[in-house]
């Protein structure tokens, strides 16, 4: 894909995530990959009118190539993509029943996300939960840097998620499966009947991936 279809991508699905409320006013930014370089949503955009302008280009150590100040969250960002060379692109949003259980769950729990749905489980697998840390913190992005070569997704406490997927559309889908999953879970009161063990085994063999324990 072309650099322009690239950034093109970016600004579309960017949008997507505001008008589908995955996140609100200022909040949570986007990137994909290009090359050895990443474009990312400009620090203080408002992605639900995201500009070519409002985008910058930066290299996977931070460097910024064009363009003026990244998202003060592009730590985590290109944690990711360091961690993830398969990566095509990262969301890091914030869905309003993904950050509601975040604040009921505990802490140091590698799978948060009760898979209620085969759906959700096939797309995002093992969620864990990294605790708070202040936006835009070098702590932040230390945790999720070591986590993200294992999982490629992450819950946010009082925050939302980072997702890393090979392409925009698909990255969203899975934002999309992990919130309808939390909704689910808030609503249910976090009870109710999900995937056992052995069903999500079944699913993990069947994709053929395995998760750190």
């Amino acid at each position: 894909m072309s650099t322009s279809k690239k950034i093109e991508e970016l600004i579309s699905y960017s949008r997507i995530l505001y008008d589908r409320k995955l996140l609100h006013a200022t909040g949570g930014n986007t990137s994909v990959r290009d090359g050895n370089d990443v474009w990312i949503s400009q620090t203080g955009a408002e992605l639900g009118s995201l500009t070519e302008e409002q985008v910058v280009r930066v290299d996977l150590h931070g460097t910024i190539v064009e363009g003026q100040a990244p998202s003060k969250e592009m730590g985590m960002h290109l944690a990711m993509y360091r961690a993830r060379p398969d990566a095509g692109a990262v969301i890091h949003a914030h869905p309003t029943h993904a950050i509601t259980l975040s604040t009921l769950i505990k802490e140091g729990s590698s799978d948060a996300i009760r898979p209620y749905t085969a759906a959700f489980y096939v797309r995002a697998g093992r969620v864990p939960l990294i605790p708070y840390h202040g936006s835009g913190a070098d702590s932040l992005h230390a945790a999720v840097e070591e986590l993200a070569a294992d999982y490629h997704a992450l819950l946010l406490r009082q925050h939302g998620l980072i997702v890393a997927g090979s392409s925009m559309a698909q990255t969203l889908g899975m934002v999309e499966e992990i919130e309808q999953c939390c909704q689910i879970s808030v609503a249910s009161g976090m009870k109710g009947e999900w995937l056992t063990e052995a069903q999500c085994r079944d699913i993990d063999q069947a994709l053929g991936r395995t998760w750190k324990t």
